[in-house]
């Protein structure tokens, strides 16, 4: 599999709508992956990890992307967006989230198995 360095744009800005944003900085402390990995300063969340999970059957396609957040964001709307340059490819990918116990798994399944090689960057976004 070929590696790709993919520019996470992890734009976990959250739409706040009523009291309380998060307001702090964040930062991202992996430094590799299968499919690549990209940094980014964002406001929102705290994103410590990302994997990339090829499909079983097709290697070369994308089965999910897993963040891993020291932010809690139970509760929130969770999105994944793929791009191509300045383009995004399809449309945003509902993702879940797992019980916050000092870190949360936030987990976006690609259920159109998109080719690994289609997408350079990778957006997440958190709203209220």
């Amino acid at each position: 599999m070929r590696k790709r360095t993919l520019g996470a744009i992890l734009l976990a800005g959250l739409a706040v709508s009523g009291a309380g944003a998060f307001t702090a900085s964040n930062t991202f402390t992996a430094t590799s992956n299968v499919a690549g990995y990209g940094a980014d300063a964002v406001t929102g969340a705290t994103i410590t990890a990302i994997t990339y999970t090829p499909l079983v059957a097709d290697p070369s396609k994308l089965a999910s992307v897993t963040f891993t957040s020291s932010t809690d964001v139970t509760g929130k709307t969770i999105k994944l967006t793929l791009r191509s340059g300045s383009s995004v490819l399809g449309s945003a990918y509902s993702c879940t989230a797992g019980a916050f116990v000092v870190t949360q798994t936030l987990t976006c399944a690609t259920a159109d198995n998109p080719l690994i090689s289609a997408f350079d960057s990778v957006g997440l976004t958190v709203t209220q």
